[in-house]
């Protein structure tokens, strides 16, 4: 019973490793934008290569149980918030 508690708390906590791996990448990519020449091609390679880091993990990690994807879910969606609280979101480059 304890070793299946532990699973769930594992995959909670690599679903949270997988939000800061998103959007800790998204907040330096934002943050790199005003030094960056193709801004666009910055922002789309990116999100691809952030995009396909979190999907496989989920992918990987949830081994085609969808109990196991809540799970790592729980631990992604509130790193956002977290987050917004610890990073410095005042500094952010402002479009003019």
């Amino acid at each position: 019973m304890t070793d299946r508690w532990m699973v769930w708390g594992v995959l909670v906590l690599a679903g949270a490793a997988l939000g800061i791996l998103f959007y800790g990448g998204l907040w330096i990519t934002v943050r790199r934008l005003p030094q960056i020449h193709r801004p666009a091609l910055w922002m789309t390679t990116s999100f691809i290569l952030r995009m396909a880091g979190v999907v496989g993990g989920f992918y990987l990690l949830m081994a085609g149980d969808w109990r196991r994807l809540a799970a790592l879910l729980l631990g992604f969606v509130p790193v956002r918030l977290g987050l917004l609280k610890c990073l410095d979101t005042h500094s952010l480059p402002t479009v003019s």
